[in-house]
């Protein structure tokens, strides 16, 4: 009997003990890392009086972090855009980034914005304007770690995150990201159109990725 007591120890020493820092919480589909940058094409269409097309590039550099109002580490978010691929990046202007132990967060024209939660999984729901003055936006991760092409690039681990639907005969609006692990914010649909009166109001925009890297 006295060997059982030894035996229970041995058996409860012996197990292995989790490895906490092994668990993957979807941090690495926002990375934070200073001096990275991601490079999209931007095509908007406002609707009016008039119909204005856009068509831009767009760059995105992760630049020096510096501690926020909250205490916690950010980053500045330099971007800066050109006409076509032939011409020079000019700043336009900087906003700024977090990412917290829950969530991931961009302030965008000085209005906060809960992108992503963590852990980051399919069927996680938040309120992204819970930060700001808008009405309630209920995201939703729609797919995790699915893998995502167009136009011949190529995606193993995306997470795809609807953030508005609601479509009928007077008002379109549809809102999603996908982001891809270790890059970012790859893809942006965003559409926000009212008719009335046989007119169209508002704008149709999409932002897509074509590259990524380190500034020199």
């Amino acid at each position: 009997n006295y060997l059982l007591p030894i035996i229970a120890f041995c058996f409860t020493a012996c197990q292995k003990e989790p490895d906490l820092g092994a668990i993957d919480l979807g941090y690495d589909y926002f990375p934070t890392t200073s001096g990275t940058y991601i490079d999209y094409q931007v095509d908007s269409v406002n609707y009016g009086i008039n119909v204005d097309t856009t068509s831009f590039q767009l760059r995105e550099v992760i630049t020096e972090d510096f501690v926020d109002e909250e205490g916690q580490r950010a980053y500045q978010l330099g971007r800066f855009k050109r006409a076509t691929a032939n011409d020079e990046w000019v700043q336009t202007d900087v906003w700024t980034i977090k990412r917290t132990n829950n969530t991931a967060e961009r302030v965008e024209e000085n209005e906060r914005f809960i992108r992503l939660v963590f852990p980051l999984e399919e069927g996680k729901n938040w309120d992204g304007n819970s930060f700001n003055q808008r009405d309630p936006w209920n995201y939703s991760c729609a797919s995790f770690d699915e893998p995502y092409s167009w136009q011949g690039v190529s995606f193993s681990q995306t997470a795809f995150i609807e953030q508005r639907t609601n479509l009928n005969l007077v008002d379109q609006e549809l809102a999603y990201e996908i982001y891809a692990r270790n890059i970012g914010l790859i893809f942006k649909k965003f559409t926000d159109l009212a008719f009335q009166g046989g007119q169209i109001q508002g704008v149709d925009m999409e932002l897509r990725y074509i590259d990524h890297g380190f500034t020199e």
